[in-house]
Order: structure tokens, then sequence, then C-alpha cells
């Protein structure tokens, strides 16, 4: 085969895994888990990643093999049997398919036509959504078992074998080469992309050498993350800069080898004591350093600084300065408060009561100010005109009145009231500024039995102290308290206090501190921090020598697994896969494309058929070949006809390409579609049929007598399977085909058959269960007495599922004379009289035909049948 030997050449200078797949692929069409292991394998060997053994493609041997293959097996499906717990499917039933020709399975909705599909959509092979296969819902025993179908096939139609169906996952991809064309298939070649089905075989292993490619480069990423491969992360590792030790993690990396490992990991005895003695060294070293001198007086003056700043607080509050003002607080609250005293005596000396004057009579006055400013929106309170009236009494102000209302007004407005309100609010907070002092230093405990060590006796001079304070400021509540003016407040001593002992030993740590300043060790120290610096280094890559050994095994395993995954590349196979289908396929795909739009009469719009390739695929799509196409989707202004018909163009555009002639499968093609279109499509169906094996699913009657009508025409083998249910089994396969599709002869058959049956319910029932039983067969008469008219006497000129008037069958039709129209008339006359769905009077049927009567019937319809036929050949 050309295509093979063309990719033989091609992988001869390709990895030695590529070879061997194209190998096996080519002597077996398929690629196993197990062939998958052992190509990532040798993929690993070439890296001495494995040293798993295999033997080189002989590639001579190998085009012998590929000039004798053949890839033209026609898989024909036999049936569907062993059916188990799928959906509602019954077990019993075997859904037979004719050996050539079509087949046409016929089901109303709910008669399990859809399960049998979505079976045959797992086991072939199919675009799109693929059903979800479901528990036997009106079986509860059935959940949690096993979905199980057998799908028989033959290839000579004397072998027979198997594929088993279970939870949606089939044994074999043989049936694969068998495609499904149904409403995802149509959507899908529209909306989407999808990689061309039927290609020579050649092409097909190109696309199962990228997928297994991918693969192998799954499970080479999957090994990467394997728990042994775990990074193990040394730059954590605590090693200082200016270390060998910290050169040689830094460089750390796949090109590491263990015998630099080794150098930098040497250890003995020796250096382990040499860094005990470095170690004492040090620390005598710095126990002397100024700087750590100098960082522990900076910190204790910062303690003792808050110490002294709250003894200063409370000296500023009971000492100095502070006694002058509180001397000239009292004494000014004191001389206001007589001089207030002294004008109130004299203001309201004369007033019949007491208290007037006061805090509590101030607060009336203002109250009532209020009062009558708001009522009267008026700032003039109090108001002494000749019509004034008390705001309090409302009654009229007489002169004595008004003269004492300015009295009180004047009072409450003199500078001596006011001089003593602010006299009196300076008084009452320092009282309370006195009350708040806290002698309190027990969070400051450890700052002063830390002084203890510094100052003698220190403790007990600030116990001392804190009292003095105290005393002082009780003296001075107690002074303020007297309210009464004084000449002089008394001091305390407050010389040589613990704040004044603090200060002079902040003095000293400063003056201590300035000369640390200028001193330094640095110079000592750094020779011997660098030599133990570089010795912990040493120490570190010792002990971590068994990880960090396996850390450059696991560089070096991560670098050669990368380069495995370099190897798993599919730009060249893409490649190939473009130049083989420009050379093999792509000019026959886009002429059958159109060849195929022309017999189904498709001429609205231009479409072209593109392919392109990616990861080693090919994959075809649709698109718009007008002027004015740009940004124009194609699924936007197709009808739903045309988007039917040009995925159904593409489909067997496909199939043309094909190099085999297995089975195809369509599953209501025509969904939804208008007369013209169902004609078309069943029309080119039944001439596809003539080819290979054809399977059609179908719920459409018009559709089923449209597929009768052009298989007859083309003379097509058409056998018609129907299906049926009860309550809860569906799939049951009916003896005949659907009642509206039948001919005329075989109605009679099946009359006949429903007469024998009939004649028993005579023989062994009542009269009334065999009445009810003649109106349902005398309703089916009348419908071959129907069938008859349009079939036998017109010539099915006229049909009424037909889109059309057949005006070439016309010259067959035979006179018909009055002897015609009364039998006809008769016969349909009686037949409506016992049917069901006619409500006769009870009179014309007291009792139903029996039997004889029932075959005379019938056999006056068969003996005219025919009469007629005999009239027409003459």
């Amino acid at each position: 085969m050309p295509i093979l030997n063309d990719i033989i050449d091609w992988v001869e200078n390709k990895p030695a895994f590529w070879q061997v797949a194209i190998d096996r692929l080519i002597r077996n069409n398929e690629l196993t888990g197990n062939d998958i292991s052992e190509l990532k394998e040798i993929c690993k060997v070439d890296y001495e990643l494995s040293d798993f053994d295999f033997n080189e493609v002989d590639f001579e041997d190998l085009r012998g093999f590929a000039d004798n293959s053949t890839s033209n097996d026609n898989i024909r499906l036999s049936k569907i049997t062993n059916i188990d717990n799928i959906n509602a499917l019954s077990k019993t039933s075997e859904l037979e398919f004719a050996p050539s020709g079509l087949t046409v399975v016929y089901g109303d909705n709910g008669s399990g036509k859809s399960s049998y599909v979505s079976i045959l959509k797992h086991s072939c092979n199919t675009r799109g959504q693929k059903p979800r296969i479901n528990d036997n819902l009106f079986d509860p025993t059935c959940f949690g078992n096993d979905k199980k179908a057998d799908i028989e096939y033959t290839i000579d139609g004397t072998n027979f074998s198997i594929v088993n169906l279970i939870n949606e996952t089939i044994n074999d991809n043989t049936l694969k080469k068998i495609d499904v064309f149904d409403t995802y298939s149509a959507n899908h070649y529209i909306e989407g992309e999808d990689e061309i089905a039927f290609i020579p075989q050649g092409l097909s292993i190109v696309e199962k050498l990228a997928e297994a490619v991918k693969k192998i480069e799954a499970l080479l990423n999957l090994d990467l993350s394997a728990p042994s491969l775990k990074k193990f992360d040394y730059e954590l590792l605590e090693v200082s800069d200016d270390t060998t030790a910290k050169v040689f993690l830094n460089s750390l990396s796949s090109n590491s080898t263990l015998n630099e490992l080794r150098a930098e990991s040497d250890w003995n005895i020796t250096k382990n004591s040499r860094i005990e003695t470095l170690s004492k060294e040090i620390d005598k070293l710095k126990a002397t350093d100024p700087k750590t001198s100098l960082k522990t007086n900076e910190e204790k003056i910062k303690r003792f600084e808050i110490l002294k700043n709250k003894f200063q607080s409370l000296e500023n509050s009971l000492t100095g300065q502070a006694l002058i003002s509180l001397k000239q607080t009292l004494n000014n609250y004191s001389s206001t408060k007589e001089a207030l005293e002294e004008s109130s005596t004299k203001a309201f000396s004369d007033l019949p009561i007491e208290g007037v004057g006061n805090s509590s009579w101030k607060l009336l006055w203002e109250s009532a100010r209020k009062f009558y400013n708001e009522s009267a929106k008026t700032e003039s309170f109090p108001k002494v005109a000749n019509d004034s009236n008390c705001p309090l009494c409302l009654q009229n102000l007489g002169d004595e009145a008004k003269e004492r209302f300015s009295k009180f007004e004047e009072f409450v407005k003199n500078d001596i009231q006011k001089s003593y309100d602010e006299a009196l609010e300076k008084y009452e907070l320092v009282i309370e500024n006195l009350n708040r002092l806290k002698f309190n230093f027990d969070e400051q405990q450890p700052i002063s039995n830390e002084l203890d060590e510094l100052i003698e006796k220190y403790s007990e001079k600030q116990v001392e102290y804190l009292e003095t304070l105290s005393k002082q400021k009780d003296y001075l509540i107690g002074l303020f308290n007297s309210k009464k003016s004084v000449d002089i407040i008394n001091s305390i001593e407050i010389d040589n206090t613990p704040k004044t002992l603090i200060q002079e030993l902040i003095k000293t740590l400063n003056e201590t501190n300035e000369k640390l300043r200028v001193q330094s060790i640095d110079e000592d120290l750094k020779p011997l921090i660098k030599e133990l610096n570089q010795l912990k280094g040493e120490k570190k890559i010792f002990d971590y020598k068994p990880k960090l050994g396996r850390e450059i095994y696991r560089q070096k395993k991560i670098n050669l697994l990368n380069q495995c995954i370099g190897k798993c590349n599919t730009r060249t196979i893409t490649t190939l896969s473009n130049d083989l289908t420009t050379k093999y396929i792509n000019q026959n795909l886009k002429r059958n494309f159109k060849d195929e739009l022309n017999k189904l009469g498709f001429k609205n719009i231009k479409i072209e058929a593109e392919t392109k390739g990616q990861r080693g695929k090919q994959y075809h799509y649709l698109r718009l070949d007008e002027e004015n196409a740009n940004g124009i989707a194609l699924k936007d202004i197709l009808s739903e006809g045309e988007h039917r018909c040009i995925s159904l163009a593409t489909f067997l555009s496909e199939l043309s390409i094909s190099e085999h002639k297995s089975s195809i499968i369509f599953d209501d093609p025509v969904s939804s579609l208008d007369h013209k279109w169902r004609n078309k499509i069943s029309k080119r169906i039944a001439e596809e049929a003539l080819e290979r094996q054809v399977i059609v699913f179908t719920h459409d009657i018009t559709f089923l007598l449209m597929i009768e009508e052009n298989s007859e025409k083309l003379n097509c083998p058409l056998e018609v399977k129907s299906l049926t249910r009860k309550k809860i089994e569906t799939g049951i396969i009916a003896t005949n085909p659907p009642w509206d599709a039948l001919p005329v002869k075989k109605r009679i058959g099946i009359l006949k058959n429903d007469l024998v049956k009939l004649k028993s319910i005579e023989k062994n029932e009542t009269e009334e269960i065999y009445k009810e039983r003649t109106k349902p067969f005398y309703g089916r008469l009348r419908e071959t007495w129907e069938r008859f008219v349009e079939e036998i006497l017109l010539n099915k000129v006229v049909q009424r599922f037909g889109r059309e008037i057949q005006t070439l069958r016309i010259k067959v039709l035979t006179d018909l004379t009055d002897g015609d129209y009364n039998l006809i008339e008769e016969n349909m006359k009686k037949c409506s009289t016992y049917m069901t769905g006619h409500d006769s009077s009870g009179t014309l049927i007291e009792s139903a035909p029996d039997s004889d009567e029932i075959e005379a019937d019938l056999k006056i319809l068969e003996d005219y049948l025919s009469e007629m036929r005999k009239r027409k050949r003459q």
C-alpha cells in the first residue's frame, strides 16, 4: 500500500519508540495499554532511564508486510442481543438487521428505539454527545448492577463475532468502522471541527501514532510528579554566603557530580573540635565587645528615664512654680466668693425669702429667661415696660416689681459674679488634679530593683521621697478645702531625691557610652567568624550528604525525562498527516462533498469543505464560500433542512473516501424536516443501501413510506422492523411492521391471523368478550379497504402520506363499474357498523357476526384484490 510505505520511509529517522509504534500499528492496527507502557520504556532507553529489552524494527520485513496488508474488511451488524439492565429494554428481545440493503427500525415515542440507538452509539463511531445509559427505572433490584448488551457482527456473512458493551464501555473497537449519524452529528459538522473519520488505513495510523505519543507524554509527565522525584529544598539550608558550601549549593544542577559532593562534604574529628574551639573564642571576645556594652547602657538609660519622668511629673504638680499658681487660685477664689456674698446681701437683703442670689436661684432665673425669650420670640427678658407681665405667674408687674426685676438682672450680669464663676472653675480643677495624683510605682519595681544594684539604698530613698510628696498633696488639698486665703504655702525639701540620683546615673552612663562608641573588636572577630562559617558550611553539606546526593540524581533524571518529553512533540506528525492528506485525500473529499450536495439538491448557497492538521490529526470543517460571508457563522444562516442536508453531505463524502463499505446507521435523520427534504434524504439513503448495509431508526411514518417508495424504485432490499412496548418494558420486537406502512396484501395476511384468534375466542370465551374483540377487527378491515382504494383502485396516484400526485400511475387505472362502487360501499358500511368508534343503535348490533360471517367478509376483500389485479394486467 503506497501510503504505508510513505509512512515507513518517514519514520526510519525518527526516535526508536516512534518506529516501534508504527511497526505495531501497521501489523495490529491498534496499540494496547501494554503497548503504550512498553513504548514509554523504549523512549527512556536512549537516555539510560530504562533497561527495557526490545527488538529494533526490521524495516524491510515491515515493508513486505505493508505491501501484503489489506484494510477493506466490510463490517456488517447482525443483531443486538443479551440486553440486561439498559433503560427499560426487554431482556428477551433481539433486534436483528438485514445482512444487506436497508433495515428500517420503526418505533413510536417511548417504544425503546432511542435505547437501541444508545447501545450502537457507545459501540460504534459517533460524533458529538453520547447519550447516558441508565438503569431500568421500573426494576429497583437492578440498581448498581452492570448495564450490558452484545452487538453481533460479521465480515464474511458466515462467521460471527460479538462486541460486549458493559456500562458504556466496549471490549473491542472493531465496530468503530461503523458510523452513526444523528442530530448531534449534524450539529457537530456545522458548528465544530472533527477529525476525518473515514480515511485510508495509513492516515489513521498516523493519527493513532499521534494519540500514542501524547499518551506517552502524559505518562512521562506523571513520572515527573512521582513522590521519588520530589525536590529536596536545599536552598533553605542555613549556610553563610562567603563559604564554598554556599557556592556548591548555588551551582547545584543536573550537571553536578557525586565526586563534587564528596569533595565538599569531607569531614573529620579535627574539624569538629575546631568548631568548638572557635565558638568559645568568639563568645569570649564578644563578651568584651564595646558595642554590646553600649547597647546595654542605652537600654538602661531608656528604662531609667521612664522612672525619672514620672517623678518629675509629681514634682511639677506639688513643688516650685506649682505652689505659686495654687496660692493664686485659692486666694482668688476666696476673695471673689466674699465679694459676691457682700454684693448679694446688699441687693437682696430686703426680700421676704432667703437664698436669692445663690446658684439655685440663678438657675431658676436663667430658665425663666429661656422660657420667656422662646415664647415671646425676643431677647428682651426681663421686660419692664408699662404692660409687662411676670414670666412665672403672668400677672401685671407693679413699679416695685419692675424695679426688683431690674436689680435681679443687674446682679446676674455684674462683673463680680463673672469673676467668681471663673475663680470657682479654676478652684475645682485644682482639687480634681490633686486628687488624681497617684503614688503607686509597682509597674516600675523591676527598674527600682535594677537601680538598687547601682545606687546604695535606692529603694529606701524612693519610699521616703514618695511619702514626702504624698504628705504635700494632702496638705494642699486641706488648704483648698478650707476655702480661705493664705499668705504662704509651705514647700518641701527635694534636694538629693531619687530623681536627682537617677539623673546623675544617666549622666555617668552617657559619658561611658561616648567612650564605647570609638572602641571595636570587628577586626579581631572577622577571621574567626569566617573560619567558623566555612567549617559549619562543610558540616551542613556532610550532614545532608545523602539528601543532596538524591537531589543530584533527581535533577539528572528530571533533565533526562524532559528530554524524553521533548521527543513527544507531534509537530512533525502533523506535517506528515498534512502531506499525506494533500496527496491522498483532500481533493477527493472536496469533490465528493460537492457531489453529495448536488445529489441532495442543495443549491442555495456556496459551501466549501476544508481540512487542517493539528496534533497529528486531520480536522475538517465547513465554511461559507460567498463574497460577503466574512464574520458570518454558517449555522446562523441555514434553515433546519439546509443544516441537515449539508451535514449529511459531509458525512457521505467521508464515506466515499473510505477503503471499506462497512455499515452506517441513521437515527431519525429527517426529524422536524418538511416533505421535500425528507424525500431527498430518503432517496439518498436508499441509494447508499445499494452499496452497503444501512440501518435507519425512525418514528416518522411518512419518512418510512418515502423510504419504502424510493427503495422500490431503486430495487433496494428493504426490511422493516417495528418496536412496541408494555407498561414497564420497551424495545419489544413486533411480529409485523407498523400497520400504517403495510400494503393491502400483508394487511390481509395479518387479518387472517387475527381471525384464527377470533375463532378461538368465539369457541372458549363469553359472547360479550367475543363481541368486543370483533370491533377492532372490523376497524382494521375498514382501514384495509381504505388502503385498497389508494393502492389498488387508484394505483397509488394519491396517498394519504404521500407528498405528490403521481400522474404516471394514471395510465394503469382500471375502469370502475357501479358494481365496484356498491361492493366497496357495502363492505365499508358494514365495517363501520361493527367497528370501535361508531356509536350505533343497540338494535343494530344485538349480536356480533359469527366467525364464519367475518371470514366471508375478509374473503370478499381478498377475492376482489385478485380480481382487480387481473383486470389491471388485462
